[in-house]
């Protein structure tokens, strides 16, 4: 047993990075369908030319509609596959939700818009310098244009002119708490985790019930090695909302912090969630191989990097995970003469 631990005390390098996503195609497809339904937060359905978008977690946008005077619309997704829906108006949070298409030809996805806290809704809103609720100080209107100036450039891909706007959006209104989420998170994408740790964390301060600000403040934490930080917020965002579109990404990232303090028993679970929610998430494969190497079963390691293969060939850790492989075989047979 002694020398069967030595020779499994190699692992695959890790690459603490945000993950990216894949998803499968499993079962015959035929006429698939998701039926979206936006409604207000009182219930009602919301007005024509709501933006919708069909994607992935953490990619781009597949498709793009607007809702009909109902507050419906309808996507015909291309294959079986794990797809995100997200919903978009001026003045109000994204609304999203996960549709497991894996197994079912049909979905419905009912996304329920929620005004940004701190203002009413543009349809309510009677005064056109500031809006006022009992969620917290009134946004001037020049602020709330800077914040959708800010969202309509991330979203064409602008992330510099996006936080230019958001900061300009804070300026006039130091109180704008998705305004600050808004620009922890374009600094993740962009790499600058310090000035995102800043932002997320004023975010929290001041709307503490929002699960993407500690996802996301996780993940710049594990970025700056700040482990034992990144696991307390991921986890309190998971307390949050345990179902949230970004789970699979929060356990993952749960995962690699566990797995950077040594600690891979605590780690496992994490990293099993996360494969489970999302079979095709390459990089949780990759951790659980290097999670099993680490529990000496050098066949569940060899099956999880196999998987990571079929999905990243030319991945990162490819090369690495393909010289490997014959020394955890080569290992296995030592241990059993």
């Amino acid at each position: 047993m002694g020398r069967r631990c030595r020779v499994f005390a190699f692992c695959v390098l890790l690459l603490l990075v945000c993950p990216a996503t894949a998803f499968p195609q499993i079962h015959s497809f035929t006429n698939p369908a998701i039926q979206v339904q936006v409604r207000y937060a009182d219930g009602s359905s919301a007005p024509g030319g709501v933006v919708v978008k069909l994607g992935r977690q953490f990619g781009g946008a597949i498709a793009e509609a607007e809702t009909d005077t109902s507050g419906n619309c309808r996507f015909a997704p291309p294959k079986p596959d794990v797809y995100f829906v997200r919903a978009w108006q001026p003045g109000y949070l994204e609304a999203s939700t996960r549709v497991d298409l894996q197994s079912s030809q049909a979905a419905t996805a009912r996304l329920t818009l929620k005004p940004i806290p701190g203002q009413n809704s543009p349809a309510s809103s009677t005064d056109d310098s500031t809006t006022s609720s009992a969620n917290g100080p009134a946004i001037p209107a020049e602020a709330r244009q800077e914040f959708e100036a800010g969202r309509s450039a991330l979203r064409n891909g602008d992330a510099d002119e996006g936080i230019t706007h958001l900061q300009r959006a804070i300026e006039l209104h130091q109180q704008f708490a998705s305004a600050y989420l808004m620009l922890g998170t374009a600094y993740n994408q962009q790499k600058n985790w310090k000035s995102a740790q800043a932002a997320l964390e004023k975010a929290i301060e001041l709307d503490p019930g929002s699960e993407v600000a500690y996802f996301q403040l996780g993940g710049a934490l594990n970025q700056l090695r700040a482990y034992e930080g990144a696991v307390r917020f991921l986890n309190r965002g998971l307390d949050l909302n345990p179902e949230s579109p970004d789970a699979v990404g929060a356990h993952f990232e749960i995962a690699q912090a566990y797995f950077a303090l040594g600690r891979w028993q605590e780690a496992e679970p994490h990293a099993t969630r996360a494969v489970a929610l999302q079979p095709d998430f390459a990089r949780a494969h990759l951790l659980l191989g290097n999670i099993n190497l680490k529990k000496g079963d050098g066949s569940a390691a060899i099956n999880e990097f196999q998987s990571y293969l079929k999905l990243e060939p030319d991945g990162p850790a490819a090369a690495s995970i393909t010289e490997v492989i014959p020394r955890i075989q080569a290992a296995m047979l030592t241990a059993k003469k």
